[in-house]
This record gives C-alpha cells, structure tokens and sequence, in this order.
C-alpha cells in the first residue's frame, strides 16, 4: 500500500461539512438549554490531566491542543478546530482519570454539554443517534489514518499532509507542537519547512 493510497480524510471531512451545520442547528434550537457557550482565554484548560471529563464540547471559535506529558514533555496527539468535537474521549465514556489535557491555544468559544445530557436527547432523537454514528465513525477513520500515516508515511510527507488539510490554522500553531504531533525534533521541521 503507498502512502497514498490510505487518504480518506477528504471523504470524511465532506461528510462532516453535511452533518456539522445539523447539529449546529440542534444544538441552536432543541438543544439549547442543555447546553452552555463558554469562553476560554488562550492556555485556559478543558481537561486536565487527574479530571474527569464530562462534557463534550463543540468548537465554535478557536484551537485546542490535546496532549499528554511524560518525563516531562509535552506529546502532542491532536489538535481541535472550529466545527470539531472535543473530549477526552477515554475519561468521557469511562469516567474515569484523565491523564491528559486539553488547553485553549487562542481565545475559544465553544459550546459545552454533559454526557449524561447528550445521551438523554439521544435516546429521543433518531437524528441526533445518526449524527453520533457518522462523527464516530470519521473520527475513527481519522484515528487509522493518523496511525497510518505515522508507521507509513516520511515527516515530510506528515508534514505536507496537515498542511494541506489545515493550511489556514497551521500559521496559529506554534512550530513546537506541529512537531511534536507529527514526531519529529523541531529541527527535522524547519529542515522540512526549508525545503
């Protein structure tokens, strides 16, 4: 399989655009007063590493960084942009611990609901368990085609991929992060930027 035979992330990011402005809709409308609009300054924290997460959350405005820390770096393993879900997926769905962050890296908006909340509304929503289904889903077609890309692709080709998918956020990202979500030293990145 070549590097580029594993990209569906066009596909998935269609759908999104189709489902996004539904369940913006929902959440504008039927969902309203279980929801809450919060503002977060930049390196405000969602999720903290020890909390339990209980909300999704829904990008209005901004980027968020999720990342964990071990010996003491920060490892960077996703970034959230306007129109994005954001949790701590494993804290969510277990409660349990979390044992990573996530942090405002601009000023954010973004709308909040508890778990509990959201499943509730889904249990009498058809609509809002198909949305579900769909975001689940991508997100996981997301997932293996980041592990792909890590085990397949070069850092350049990494490199070119996110700034392809995301030009217009990359210029808000400081280069350390872009580094450590791609995995590469920073000085491997602005090798590659040089080029």
């Amino acid at each position: 399989m070549s590097p580029d035979t594993f990209n569906t992330s066009k596909e998935i990011l269609s759908y999104k655009d189709k489902i996004i402005p539904m369940l913006k809709n929902l959440l504008e409308t039927e969902m309203k007063e279980y929801i809450q609009l919060i503002s977060l300054k930049k390196n405000d924290f969602l999720v903290r590493e020890g909390e339990v997460c209980h909300y999704y959350y829904f990008v209005l405005e901004g980027i968020l960084r999720n990342y964990y820390i071990k010996d003491g770096t920060e490892i960077t393993t996703n970034f959230d942009f306007p129109n994005d879900i954001a949790a701590n997926f494993t804290s969510l769905v277990l409660q349990q611990k979390s044992i990573g962050y996530i942090q405002a890296m601009t000023p954010c908006k973004i709308y909040r609901m508890k778990a509990s909340d959201f499943d509730e509304i889904k249990a009498q929503n058809p609509l809002m368990q198909q949305i579900k289904e769909i975001l689940v889903s991508g997100y996981v077609i997301l997932l293996e085609e980041r592990l792909y890309s890590m085990q397949f692709r070069t850092a350049a080709e990494r490199y070119h991929f996110m700034l392809e998918r995301y030009p217009h956020f990359l210029q808000q990202i400081p280069l350390t992060y872009i580094a450590s979500y791609l995995g590469i030293s920073l000085e491997t990145l602005s090798r590659i930027r040089a080029k």
